[in-house]
């Protein structure tokens, strides 16, 4: 797949996953593309993988659940498990609110036919206690 082929398509589950979360009624503090957000910041990397800080693709916000959700879109086109993918998943799962002390929830959009896949890596490369933490989405349009 061409490169602006697979970025037009991260664009889209981005744009998908921003639909999602503002359907469950998180507030968007940061967004990847052009919907008008600021861009998201890096979140911290306390000493996972590549040990570098981690930029989500939506950061948001539930204040039913007085905790932060990040947001990530994979297109299953190679990005599922690169090093920068996993060291992606450590990192935002890591992020706790120092005011509340809640773990973020981490919400990862994948085209439908990939849900399989990244579910089995979640349950390899991911520790049992983060797994309550993460939403997996399988895209509709994908």
């Amino acid at each position: 797949m061409s490169e602006r082929r697979d970025s037009d398509k991260h664009l889209d589950l981005v744009a998908e996953l921003l639909e999602v979360l503002l359907a469950e009624g998180f507030t968007i503090i940061e967004a990847e593309g052009k919907w008008g957000y600021p861009v998201t910041l890096p979140l911290h990397n306390d000493g996972y993988g590549d040990q570098e800080d981690k930029r989500p693709d939506i950061y948001a916000y539930d204040g039913k659940k007085k905790r932060y959700v990040i947001g990530e879109a994979k297109t299953g086109d190679g990005d599922l498990e690169t090093e920068h993918a996993l060291t992606q998943y450590n990192v935002f799962l890591d992020q706790v609110d120092r005011q509340t002390g809640n773990r973020a929830a981490l919400y990862v959009i994948v085209p439908a036919a990939k849900v399989p896949e990244f579910s089995a890596l979640i349950t390899h490369y991911i520790h049992r206690d983060y797994w309550q933490h993460i939403t997996l989405v399988s895209s509709k349009r994908w």
